[in-house]
């Protein structure tokens, strides 16, 4: 074979091997931060498996959230395995939605059209699949620290898990970050129950509410204090709570403002009420202030009723607000948060957060976490979890298995609409992997803490989050600074496990 045609044949070769290097792998496995539509090639690369072996690392009072996913079809049984006295192991059959027309730009930047797995639907035993399968390990609060050994079982295939378990723990339910809205009525609709107080709808919304909680969010509606009442059993292991205030009238706003600080008396809980909602005009701005002045007339006010507006801060509201529910709303200095100033923020869009809906990239809601930490963001607000009817514009019910469009102006006349928007879980209490990636960011959230309170670990936990957050909320400008893949995300976690494992050795 002369010179020439050896070159050839290496070039050929070589090319070969590089086409097979960026196909996708028929088996690979991922984090709870990536949402791949149907079809898509998986990464080549995951930071969790090298094609061999499954390598898993977690705080105590962690779960972990694994996607198993396929190409080349046929039905696969998957089931992952670890001891049981080290964490335990619930699976997920994946449903998906048909995404056809992109979010638009309200909600930042769409990944497109695609059909988006997003339902989870818990199965016992072995996940049956074609495509994903889903599995939150959860390690126990009492699990020793150390290295531990599993397996993953695909369709007969037998795959070692390495499950290393950090001396960190973190307890995900005290003191939620975020706080999801929800209306009493879309879950008494899709249940079948009258919209009210009764004890049967009161136990569906417990099943809601502790789905949130296991994920580290409050769902919590704003009611009057009659409808409170009710639910109170509810509000443990919280800092926060949304209330409403009857506005009709100056007296109303009186009476129910002294109603609440009654309820609320040595609670050591802080009631915070919205009384006008993202107030648009002059004139709807002046009727927030007015209801405002009128709640502090009465005893509100901070600390004992936090009188709120979903809007940045402007000059026209005086001090007449405690709190703004706005990424415009951030410590721009140290005396401000030593002063006791509190600071809340509202949805999300890059780049200044994350967004909701389903066509973004899968790691967009766990950019919370991250940036709460980054910003001393004391509180959350996502303004729906459970948006099955588009009662915002003509209030239709949503099959929300079939439609992915679940907010869409152009019923009345506007041009937004978003797929997902409001839906972070789906009816029956089941979860949704967005749900799942909010967890991570609120877990990544909690290691942060957990470094800070270690001998030097302030400043490391305030440098990984300067590098890895470099400007978010009101500071972004036109291009987001921090991670939207998987990959670099995991690569700051590890980083953040690493220094755990070393600053925190009492």
């Amino acid at each position: 074979m002369n010179w020439s045609r050896r070159v050839s044949c290496l070039v050929a070769s070589l090319a070969l091997v590089a086409s097979c290097a960026r196909r996708s792998p028929p088996l690979q496995v991922l984090g709870d931060s990536s949402r791949i539509p149907e079809g898509k090639a998986s990464p080549s690369t995951s930071p969790y498996f090298d094609g061999h072996e499954v390598r898993l690392r977690g705080a105590r009072g962690e779960t972990l959230g694994v996607q198993v996913r396929f190409s080349g079809g046929g039905t696969r049984d998957v089931l992952l395995e670890v001891p049981p006295e080290v964490a335990r192991v619930q699976g997920f059959r994946v449903g998906s939605v048909d995404v056809k027309e992109p979010s638009t730009d309200l909600y930042g930047p769409s990944a497109g059209p695609g059909r988006y797995p997003d339902a989870l639907f818990p199965v016992e035993g072995a996940v049956p699949t074609r495509e994903l399968a889903y599995f939150d390990l959860a390690i126990l609060p009492s699990a020793a620290p150390g290295t531990y050994n599993g397996k993953l079982r695909v369709a007969g295939r037998t795959l070692p898990v390495t499950l290393r378990v950090s001396r960190a723990r973190i307890e995900l339910e005290r003191e939620p970050l975020v706080w999801v809205f929800y209306a009493p009525r879309e879950i008494a609709r899709v249940h079948g129950l009258p919209d009210g107080d009764g004890p049967e709808l009161i136990a569906r919304e417990a099943q809601y509410y502790d789905l949130f909680r296991a994920h580290g969010a409050l769902l919590a509606s704003d009611l009057p204090p009659a409808r409170f009442d009710a639910r109170r059993g509810f509000m443990r292991n919280v800092d926060y709570w949304p209330v409403a205030v009857d506005t009709s009238s100056d007296a109303a706003i009186a009476r129910d403002t002294q109603a609440w600080l009654e309820r609320f008396r040595g609670t050591g809980v802080t009631p915070s009420t919205i009384p006008v909602d993202e107030p648009r005009t002059p004139a709807a701005r002046a009727r927030a202030r007015h209801i405002a002045d009128v709640i502090g007339a009465a005893g509100g006010g901070r600390p004992w009723l936090l009188r709120a507006v979903t809007d940045a801060p402007r000059a026209e509201y005086g001090a007449s607000f405690d709190l703004y529910f706005s990424p415009a709303a951030f410590p721009t200095s140290a005396a401000r948060l030593e002063a006791g100033e509190r600071f809340f923020t509202y949805n999300g869009r890059s780049p200044q957060a994350g967004s909701m809906v389903l066509d973004t990239d899968g790691g967009a809601l766990r950019s919370w976490g991250w940036i709460a930490e980054r910003y001393a963001i004391d509180l959350w607000y996502a303004w729906e979890g459970l948006y099955f009817s588009d009662r915002y514009n003509d209030g239709h019910a949503t099959d929300v298995m079939l439609d992915p469009v679940t907010f869409d102006e152009r019923t009345r006349g506007g041009t937004d609409f978003g797929n997902g928007d409001g839906l972070l879980a789906y009816p029956g209490a089941f979860p949704s992997l967005r749900l799942k990636a909010l967890r991570r960011g609120l877990q990544d959230r909690l290691l942060l803490r957990e470094l800070a309170r270690c001998n030097g670990g302030a400043q490391a936990s305030s440098a990984l989050l300067q590098k890895v957050v470099p400007l978010a909320l009101g500071e972004a400008k036109q291009d987001q600074t921090y991670p939207r893949d998987e990959t670099a995300w995991d690569a700051a976690r590890t980083a953040l496990l690493d220094e755990i494992e070393e600053k925190c050795r009492d």
